[in-house]
């Protein structure tokens, strides 16, 4: 499974925003471009499909509408980025490890502890991080 530039920006907009309908999303994304609604409410759809947003129907002005919220399903998380990185790996190499290690410095401490911890037990019980 992979994920587009902009349904990561509309799934990460629904995960800062906690819940919400197309329109709140749509505002969200304007502050920082242009985008028609139609294009989220596609894509909103299309993550909806993918298991990553969960929906409900609520009554509103013009009629039914749908409420989305991340789900976190670390399964189908993992597989996503496993298939970034090895698209990244694919085609760049060393260059994309170098670059992800550049950004792993970013990481605040604590999360790098917590990973680290996560890395070493996936090792010793062959389990999923």
């Amino acid at each position: 499974m992979e994920l587009g530039d902009l349904e990561a920006e509309v799934l990460s907009s629904v995960k800062n925003l906690g819940e919400a309908s197309g329109s709140e999303v749509l505002k969200e994304l304007r502050k920082n471009k242009e985008i028609a609604y139609t294009t989220v409410t596609t894509t909103l759809d299309r993550l909806y499909k993918k298991g990553l947003l969960t929906r409900k129907e609520t009554l509103g002005r013009g009629g039914v509408r749908y409420l989305y919220s991340s789900k976190h399903d670390a399964e189908i998380e993992g597989k996503i980025v496993e298939g970034a990185i090895g698209r990244l790996l694919s085609a760049f190499g060393s260059h994309a490890v170098s670059m992800i290690y550049e950004k792993l410095e970013e990481v605040p401490k604590s999360e790098v502890e917590k990973l680290k911890e996560r890395v070493e037990g996936k090792g010793r019980r062959g389990g999923t991080l």
